[in-house]
Order: C-alpha cells, then structure tokens, then sequence
C-alpha cells in the first residue's frame, strides 16, 4: 500500500476521494476556467487497477484483445467512492456524490449492497461525479453501459420538459475541458436523454437534453464512445434550478468495453482462394475409315 495521498481542493464543497491512495495516473488536473477544480497528488503506484482481458463481449476480430472496466460500487463501505472516482459540487449544497445502500429513489442499488447517489435540491446546483481514466487508443469499438434509477423534478404537463436532470459528459484532455458525450462524437446505443431541460429557472444546464423525470428504477443505457479516448474522463452530471425538488439520481454496474490493437497488430489477411483447374475435355479419337477396294 502506497504512502496516502494529500489533496488540493479547489471547490466550494468537499471532494468525497476513493479512500485514501490514488495513482497519479488517474489524478485529475484543474479545468482551464478553474472552477470546480481539484488535482490529487501523492503516491504513484498501482493501487487502481488498469483494465482487464474482458470475460465477455465485445467479440473482436483478426489479432484485437477485448477489454474492459467494471465498477459496482459494492467493494466499499459507503459513503466512499472506489479508486479513481471523485466527486464535488461547483455551485450547491452538500452532499456530493456518494456510495450508499439506501434511501430513494427506490430501489437503491442494481448490484446489491451500494451504488452511487446524488439528492435533487429545490435549490440551483450543479453535482459531478467524475471517473478518471479511460484509455482507448489503437483500439475500436469502445462502449460504455450502466444502470441508473432517476426522479428528478420534471414538468407534469410536458413530456419532453425538464427542470432538474442528469447528462453525461467526458473529458478528452485528461480533465481540462469537459463536453456532451454526443458533442464529443459519442452516441446513444439505448437508454439516451428523453428530456430538455427548462431554460427560465437558472439550471446550468439549462436548454440541454438530459435524463429527467422518473426512470421508474432501473433502466440499461449503451454508449457508443468517441473513436479516441486519450485519458479520458467521465462525468456524471446533475443540475438543479431554483424551483421544486426530486428524490435524486442512482448509477450502478458500470461497464467500459472496447477492442485493444497495438503497433504490432496486424490482422492476419485472409487467404485467397486457390483457383480450380478446369480440366480440359480430351477429344475422341476419330474412327479409321476402312480402305477402299483397289480397281482392277
């Protein structure tokens, strides 16, 4: 076990950190506005293990190993986050995002004991959970799925209105700037945004589409991930406006999936089919005719 780690908080709210080591491999760096920043450091080590060969999908062709990272939250004893997981609130009241066993919205894990939660205030705030690093480079196909159980202040009238919801956002610069899955190149696979969210009660998410409303549990979102995810880091994002409030926002079992290549992977080509001979008809031999009498 490594020396702990010491942490520089940059943020209005405490930083819930995943116990007490953190690699500097998977350490956050401040955003370029500052805001909300909070950078780890300490030991540098192998306290957070890197991905593993996949025991499941995704099949991957020619000389691609599949791989992958998982997290169910339930190798803690809440309220803390595993290695590699960081949460703080820019603007808001506490709590942060955290592990935890029960409460609402119910049910309170995918994967019994934990998951992760957040509460939705009637205040305005701005709640992150942040997982830090996915690599995915000389690689394809990476997908991200996870379970989450939602109720979020929405409106009653409309269905496609929002006042407090949840997005999802990744970093492509080891933290630095942060943007929409699907503004990075991602894409929804199942379970995507079925909201947008109200732009006239001060959501700093205001005008976006995200997850509000009642999920009604839980229920399975896909994510199609950018080609490239060089250090990336993922966002778990819930705002709130100024008005009513909901019971909060539940994620469990997640699951990174991609094909790893390498400069030394190249598929083996396919051989070409080895081309029949036609076999030649060989002619009948012409019958002799007989000899003719000679004339005396």
């Amino acid at each position: 076990m490594g020396r702990a780690a010491r942490f520089t908080i940059r943020a209005a709210t405490v930083v819930v950190l995943a116990g007490a080591v953190i690699s500097s491999s998977r350490a956050i760096a401040p955003r370029a506005d500052g805001s909300a920043a909070y950078e780890a450091v300490g030991s540098v080590g192998s306290d957070i293990p890197g991905p593993l060969v996949a025991s499941s999908p995704p099949q991957c062709g020619g000389c691609l190993q599949p791989m992958e990272e998982t997290e169910n939250f339930d190798g803690v004893v809440p309220p803390a986050l595993p290695f590699g997981w960081m949460a703080t609130n820019p603007e808001g009241p506490p709590p942060v995002w955290i592990t935890s066993a029960s409460g609402l919205p119910d049910p309170p894990a995918d994967t019994l004991p934990n998951a992760a939660s957040i509460d939705d205030p009637g205040v305005i705030s701005d709640k992150l959970l942040d997982f830090c690093c996915i690599n995915i480079f000389e690689a394809c196909c990476g997908e991200l799925t996870f379970r989450q159980n939602f109720n979020l202040e929405a409106s009653g009238k409309d269905p496609n209105l929002g006042f407090d919801g949840g997005v999802l956002e990744i970093s492509l610069d080891q933290g630095q700037t942060y943007q929409d899955i699907l503004d990075a190149g991602g894409g929804f696979i199942s379970g995507g945004y079925n909201r947008t969210i109200s732009t006239d009660r001060g959501s700093p998410i205001a005008g976006r589409r995200a997850w509000s409303g009642n999920s009604g549990g839980f229920i399975t979102t896909v994510v199609a991930l950018p080609g490239i995810v060089p250090g990336g880091v993922l966002r778990w994002r819930m705002a709130s406006d100024n008005s009513g409030s909901g019971e909060g926002w539940r994620i469990d079992t997640i699951d990174v999936t991609w094909c790893q290549g390498g400069p030394s992977c190249t598929p083996t080509p396919s051989p070409s089919p080895t081309p029949t001979a036609t076999p030649r008809v060989t002619p009948r031999p012409r019958p002799t005719p007989p000899p003719r009498p000679t004339p005396r």
